[in-house]
């Protein structure tokens, strides 16, 4: 792409034509206005730079773009709040892009929101400055020794470390005991026994007896004959018996009545047993401990605190003139 060149006037012989181009003379404005104050280079451009690329806050057409990345750090129109994480782009700032193999500057106006491509001379570049730059110089030379004189110092105690930690206070709270409550145990009741008497035994005794006697039979009459008139024919028969006692059985002369009266048994009176009563114990708590802690064990040294006077002399260096290029 050729290098873009302005006409402002035509000089001929002695004669100077002044152009009026509406065109040049807004971009000579806008020039004007991006570079009120102080220019800042912000660095190479990863963004497609052109002449007239507007920034807009959002929905980037053709010719437009809400972001451009600089030198690694992204800058939008809008200013950031406290969690965004791009930078505002001011009027002033430069910033190179290469198009069609050359490096060509471009300058922001906050004016019109829109970048100017102003050539490849490096012009703009020479006229901003940069935020962080750095460079190396080293003077030769010597400095002259400048004395230092005080009086009326006064000194006094400062702590300069601690020899040991000390020890955190610390509380520790007693176990608390929520006691017992008081309880009653009913003593158990007995309703006792009745009277009881057993029963009387009655024994009637026994009769006299008279064992049983022994006996042999006896004739009770002599031997009988009868006479059969139609037969004609006597009959004897056998005498008849009896028995007769010839031993007495033995005697007994019975048992007398006899009565036993049942054991009789007063019983037992109703009863109860003792109630018991417990009064339980009340809440206590333990006492509680508390330790103030040590405090540490600091170091300590003197030092000056106060100084009445002092004199130093002025130091002067001697050397040699150099010259720094920062970039």
């Amino acid at each position: 792409m050729a290098d873009k060149k302005y006409l402002s006037k035509i000089v001929k012989g002695t004669d100077t034509l002044y152009l009026k181009d509406s065109e040049a003379q807004q971009a000579i404005e806008e020039l004007q206005s991006a570079v009120t104050g102080a220019m800042h280079y912000l660095g190479t451009s990863t963004t497609a730079l052109s002449d007239g690329l507007e920034m807009v806050d959002s929905g980037a057409g053709d010719g437009q773009a809400v972001s451009v990345t600089i030198d690694g750090i992204t800058y939008r129109k809008a200013a950031p709040d406290a969690s965004d994480d791009w930078t505002q782009l001011k009027s002033g700032d430069v910033a190179v892009y290469t198009v069609d193999g050359k490096d060509m500057e471009f300058v922001y106006n906050d004016a019109t929101n829109k970048w100017r491509e102003y050539g490849s001379t490096g012009s703009l570049k020479a006229l901003a400055f940069k935020d962080n730059a750095s460079g190396n110089f080293t003077p030769a030379g010597t400095n002259a020794d400048s004395a230092v004189s005080f009086s009326g110092q006064t000194s006094g105690t400062f702590v300069t470390g601690y020899n040991s930690d000390g020890v955190d206070a610390s509380f520790t709270e007693g176990a608390f005991s929520a006691g017992t409550l008081p309880s009653f145990t009913e003593g158990e009741f007995s309703q006792g026994t009745l009277p009881s008497k057993e029963a009387d035994t009655f024994n009637a005794g026994t009769l006299p007896s008279l064992g049983s006697a022994t006996t042999s039979a006896f004739a009770t009459e002599g031997e009988t004959s009868t006479y059969d008139e139609n037969t004609e024919t006597l009959t004897f028969s056998a005498a008849s018996t009896s028995d007769a006692v010839t031993a007495q059985g033995m005697f007994s002369q019975g048992t007398l009545p006899s009565f036993t009266e049942g054991a009789f048994s007063a019983g037992t009176l109703p009863s109860k047993a003792a109630d018991t009563f417990n009064a339980g114990t009340l809440p206590s708590k333990d006492a509680d401990s508390f330790s103030a802690g040590t405090a540490a064990t600091l170091a300590t040294a003197s030092a000056v605190t106060a100084v009445g006077t002092g004199t130093a002399a002025a130091q002067t260096f001697s050397g040699t003139q150099g010259s720094v290029t920062v970039s």
